[in-house]
């Protein structure tokens, strides 16, 4: 980001990096005739302090010495642990992606419980409290239960602005009205009751709330799936880049894993920029921009 892209030049940056979630992710492929094949890893979440994390502290504090204080005693308290290392690698990140955000322009960060509340402690001092718009929990089903504690089934979306001005389209990203009869009156206008009183659509829907259940994680028999261990639904994406940036607008994902964010983006009319420092990654994004999109130009750097 710091090499090749200018600043204030991104109107959206969606990132789903590791979690801090101390595994390992495999890829799995599938054989010829349609069997479950061979596993390879994908990439380790796995965090330890070492002398990079020592040398990206004093980056920090080149960069930008709030921040460093605020990273330094967070260190302090948490000691030399994989989340201390954890948070010492995202943040010269953070720093670039407020950079070359636009400056009307959005961030969705996505992480999980793990390791959110400090990120969010982070990109309040990069963003300032004031441009905090939503943590989403995107929640969801699956296996994977506990007999210890109530069942982690869901992620968060940490959505951040770079100013009070920002775009979200919500009419594009209005969802059914559940529970509820409708009438119509002598024009024509839909309406509902409530206590008797009529109340009338603006919309064909409604905006989502910050708690989105109705978008389904890719486990089972989903088409889209690719075998990539942190695959995203496209449903979810959609939603994201439909909100938050415009046709012609430039979108990122720094780490774009299996390039669903970049199938997104292509799909609604946006401008995108992908990157990844996993070959495998890179390898399986083309192929499937490729497939999707079969007269697509790709510049791969």
């Amino acid at each position: 980001m710091r090499r090749d892209i200018p600043t204030e030049s991104i109107d959206l940056v969606y990132l789903d990096p590791p979690f801090n979630s101390n595994r390992d992710y495999n890829l799995s492929y599938q054989e010829s005739d349609g069997r479950s094949g061979r596993n390879r890893k994908a990439f380790s979440d796995t965090w330890r302090w070492n002398k990079t994390s020592e040398h990206t502290l004093t980056q920090i504090r080149e960069s930008s010495p709030a921040l460093y204080s605020l990273v330094k005693g967070l260190v302090k308290g948490l000691g030399h642990t994989p989340v201390a290392a954890y948070l010492v690698m995202m943040t010269p990140r953070l720093l670039e992606i407020h950079r070359i955000l636009k400056n009307t322009g959005s961030l969705y960060l996505h992480c999980d419980p793990t390791s959110s509340h400090y990120l969010k402690i982070l990109l309040d001092q990069i963003f300032s409290t004031t441009h905090f718009r939503n943590e989403i929990a995107w929640s969801y089903k699956g296996g994977g239960r506990s007999n210890q504690y109530f069942a982690r089934k869901h992620d968060i979306l940490l959505f951040y602005t770079k100013s009070d001005t920002w775009t979200f389209n919500y009419q594009d990203i209005l969802v059914d009205r559940t529970n509820r009869t409708y009438f119509t009156d002598e024009n024509g206008n839909r309406y509902w009751l409530k206590y008797g009183k009529r109340y009338y659509l603006k919309h064909e829907g409604k905006v989502p709330e910050d708690w989105w259940a109705d978008i389904d994680p890719l486990h089972g028999p989903y088409k889209e799936r690719l075998g990539y261990p942190t695959q995203k639904p496209l449903a979810l994406l959609e939603r994201i880049i439909r909100a938050s940036s415009n046709e012609r607008d430039i979108v990122l994902d720094p780490f774009c894993g299996c390039g669903t964010t970049l199938v997104a983006a292509e799909k609604l009319g946006r401008k995108w920029i992908g990157i990844d420092i996993s070959a495998d990654a890179i390898e399986i994004t083309e192929k499937r921009l490729n497939e999707t999109f079969p007269d697509i130009e790709l510049k791969i750097r």
